[in-house]
């Protein structure tokens, strides 16, 4: 079950077993230990170790254990826990993964908040890659940060 605290103000949960179809919008955090698919839209987003959500996720933060798929945009920071998977399209301000994490699909990095529309906006495509270290994971960040300023040969190679 996941860090879920019942006494937090326009808060939805969807629990181990129920499934979800549609839209959720709430203003503060939306934990899912079920199965959602459709649209999410809140300030914070936990998916539980057992949580599936397949659709289209708009949220300030987020904190994966399950699964994730479609598309997610996190404004600010985005956690890939050690059980969680992120697949298809997904865009964040800033990114953790943990060792077991999986990212897979394509990435963008707009910067915190997305608030300047100028910001310089650096891609990275990503086959099932898999956080196996930190080391690793901080040599892949090093060298996404670097990619924006290769020539296009150079970023072929990277690939």
């Amino acid at each position: 079950m996941s860090d879920f605290r019942p006494e937090e103000k326009n808060a939805v949960y969807i629990g181990e077993g129920v499934r979800v179809t549609g839209v959720i919008s709430a203003e503060d955090t939306v934990v899912v230990d079920g199965i959602v698919e459709g649209e999410i839209a809140c300030e914070r987003l936990v998916i539980g170790p057992t949580g599936v959500v397949q659709g289209t996720v708009a949220v300030t933060d987020a904190d994966i254990h399950g699964k994730v798929g479609s598309e997610i945009t996190v404004k600010q920071l985005l956690v890939v826990r050690a059980t969680g998977r992120v697949e298809g399209k997904w865009g964040y301000g800033e990114i953790e993964v943990e060792k077991g994490g999986v990212l897979s699909g394509q990435g963008e990095s707009t910067g915190l908040l997305f608030e300047e529309e100028e910001q310089s906006v650096s891609r990275v495509s990503v086959v099932n890659a898999r956080a196996e270290e930190e080391d690793e994971v901080e040599a892949a960040n090093l060298r996404v940060a670097s990619v924006a300023s290769r020539t296009l040969r150079e970023r072929r190679k990277l690939v």
